[in-house]
């Protein structure tokens, strides 16, 4: 991937910038692009390996150009990497880019660590594509009326579900805690002492599923949703997010994998179903992570809402009922 890649940009200062970065980080090459238009010219001559590009541009944006793209026009080669610069793109724009499967986005003004972060991410997690009809059918539509869950195939959040989860997480809610009383007056001296971390769930015996190594993925899985409602009500600054993102990310893949060979070893009648239940988490996660690289205030809504809605849907009414198989061959 580090061959030569495309900068595409308006302002002159930030696409060089971008640039002068590219190739610090590696690329050999870092050709650039005025708008979508010079772009595609561009992309169709020097074949680079990887796209980085703005949104707002005329005569064609970047969400165009990615369109245009993946359909495979003017014999564009649609499966190249493309990673899209926000600033304050709307979160229908940021849909669609989702839904023609841009695969990072960066949100301005971009630094070196951010851009080496993003580059890391792609050679670790090289998103697939899928085909050039899938796309073509998807650019003949209204983009108004493509709406980013309906175009993966999936709804992630339908209304009956998210009012069951909202009566579920009703049980959940955390209890407000009462101020510290003290019976002695404090010592002006005295060390400044920080309040506990707020806890939005408990772990509880009613949630282990008689496994250790379960039970201690899990737990991992409540402290990112504890710490997320620490930086949320404590309003802290959102880059902390990155770092929580990062965590549930390895989470993901690995209690996943571990999850699915343990139940397997043991027969699991539902196996089949709990793939399919992980098949379509998975594919909400990287939807809502996605949403969150374009605009990092989603952290504090739509990622907030998967965790909570992945522990109760999930974690609390689903692996739970595979309790008694380790309880069997304890």
């Amino acid at each position: 991937m580090l061959d030569k890649c495309l900068i595409v940009d308006d302002h002159e200062m930030i696409r060089e910038t971008i640039a002068i970065m590219a190739k610090s980080l590696g690329f050999q090459e870092a050709i650039t692009a005025i708008d979508g238009a010079d772009a595609i010219s561009k992309l169709f001559h020097e074949r680079p390996s990887l796209v980085v590009t703005d949104l707002q541009m005329d005569p064609i944006d970047g969400l165009e150009m990615l369109r245009l793209i993946r359909s495979g026009r003017f014999g564009l080669p649609h499966d190249i990497p493309i990673i899209i610069l926000t600033a304050n793109a709307s979160e229908s724009v940021i849909a669609q880019c989702i839904a023609f499967d841009v695969d990072a986005f960066l949100v301005k003004p971009v630094n070196r660590k951010s851009l080496q972060e993003r580059l890391n991410q792609l050679a670790h997690q090289a998103k697939p594509k899928k085909t050039i009809e899938h796309y073509f059918e998807i650019y003949q539509q209204d983009p108004a009326k493509t709406t980013a869950f309906q175009t993966n195939g999936t709804i992630a959040f339908a209304d009956d579900v998210m009012e069951e989860f909202d009566s579920l997480m009703a049980e959940s809610a955390p209890v407000p805690e009462a101020p510290p009383s003290f019976s002695e007056p404090m010592s002006i001296d005295a060390p400044v002492i920080a309040p506990p971390k707020k806890l939005f769930i408990k772990w509880q015996d009613r949630f282990s599923v008689a496994n250790t190594d379960l039970d201690n993925s899990n737990m991992a899985l409540l402290d990112i949703i504890n710490d997320s409602y620490d930086v949320i009500i404590n309003h802290r600054d959102d880059k902390e997010f990155d770092e929580i993102a990062a965590r549930f990310d390895v989470y993901v893949k690995g209690h996943i994998l571990l999850e699915e060979e343990l139940l397997e070893q043991r027969e699991y009648q539902r196996l089949k179903v709990h793939k399919e239940m992980h098949a379509r988490l998975v594919k909400q996660a990287e939807f809502v992570l996605l949403k969150c690289q374009a605009d990092p205030s989603f952290y504090k809504t739509d990622f907030f809402k998967l965790l909570r809605f992945w522990w109760v849907k999930h974690v609390v009414q689903e692996d739970t009922k595979y309790r008694n198989l380790f309880l069997e061959h304890a």
